[in-house]
């Protein structure tokens, strides 16, 4: 067999590469059915002598697996399929990893991850700083995951957010011009502690982390936990000095225990 010109479309080159699409085109003149893998391979080397045989077979078995050219089949084999067509049924499959993958060096975040990020304003020069810190991270993980790409839109939003806040999301301590959010400020009117009551215990919170030397990245949260405990013990103590002053009611004794028990006064007008 001859051929001076073998055509092939650009989708089979795209998706099958150049080699296995010339492979292709020129098995498509002979009849395939007829011969095996092997004899496919020596026929074809006649018609491409800038190919390899060896590399001509491989690209014949990947057509093969792929179902695009049929070899030669014995008898017993098409009994042997035809058998198993009719009696095996597929289930579905158990392998809950199945289609995940551990993440590769080479692995670089896909056209919609920058996309989805550019719809948030995120810069794209911060997004591809941030890629390698991802990848290493991941990399140490060395575990098998299935979105890749959500879980770095996911990281790249956190570090944006982090880049514009005013310590670069780095931990600090408290100052003296130190003041709560807004936010913490909610959380405690849902908690019935007014703004006011809150700030009452701004100045002994801020004393007590200035002298204790703690950096955190917010001091948020600490500001309303200290706020809810402080809030706390002063209503236990107002409702155990309620219970103190009830025993003294309706009125307090103006002398004491030991006087009150000498003093006869009552019984002035008693008639015996």
């Amino acid at each position: 067999m001859k051929e001076d010109l073998f055509t092939f479309s650009i989708q089979q080159a795209e998706t099958l590469g150049i080699e296995c699409a010339i492979v292709l085109a020129a098995a498509k003149t002979i009849k395939t059915e007829l011969s095996s893998p092997n004899e496919i391979a020596a026929i074809l080397k006649e018609s491409m002598p800038f190919f390899a045989e060896e590399e001509i077979l491989k690209n014949i078995n990947r057509l093969i697996d792929l179902k695009l050219i049929s070899p030669e089949v014995t008898s017993k084999k098409i009994e042997s399929a035809r058998s198993k067509n009719l009696y095996s049924l597929k289930l579905p499959s158990n392998n809950l990893n199945a289609g995940k993958r551990k993440l590769e060096k080479s692995w670089a975040p896909s056209a919609q991850a920058f996309e989805v990020l550019g719809m948030g304003n995120v810069d794209k020069e911060f997004i591809e700083s941030k890629v390698n810190e991802f990848k290493m991270y991941w990399l140490e993980k060395n575990q098998i995951r299935d979105n890749w790409n959500v879980l770095f839109v996911d990281f790249i939003r956190r570090e944006w957010v982090k880049e514009n806040s005013t310590n670069k999301g780095l931990p600090v301590c408290i100052d003296d011009h130190w003041s709560p959010s807004s936010d913490a400020f909610d959380i405690l009117e849902l908690a019935n502690v007014s703004k006011n009551d809150a700030l009452k215990h701004l100045k002994e919170f801020i004393l007590y982390w200035k002298e204790n030397g703690t950096a955190l990245r917010s001091w948020n949260s600490k500001f309303v936990d200290f706020v809810k405990r402080k809030e706390l013990i002063g209503t236990y103590e107002g409702k155990n000095d309620k219970k103190a002053h009830r025993h003294n009611e309706p009125g307090d004794f103006s002398q004491e225990f030991e006087q009150r028990t000498k003093d006869a006064s009552w019984a002035e007008n008693l008639e015996l």
